[in-house]
């Protein structure tokens, strides 16, 4: 079987199944990169943690946080 003609069979389920199929699909690619993508996210987790702690940076609250991030999409 062609590629065009598992496109164009898949095209033909409902969508979702279509929706399960991609997610399969997408799954099934290799995961070392999602592994090194949360490695990296840990990573900078503990650095934005630490300095925190340690005064080298503030927080602020959620909703400040939330707002400016919904204001740069807006952007």
């Amino acid at each position: 079987m062609t590629l065009r003609a598992i496109e164009k069979a898949a095209m033909k389920l409902s969508p979702r199944v279509r929706s399960r199929l991609a997610a399969t699909l997408l799954s099934s690619l290799d995961t070392e990169d999602v592994v090194e993508i949360e490695r990296v996210w840990v990573e900078e987790a503990n650095r934005r943690y630490r300095a925190y702690r340690s005064g080298r940076t503030t927080a602020i609250p959620a909703k400040q946080a939330i707002a400016a991030a919904r204001a740069a999409l807006r952007a």
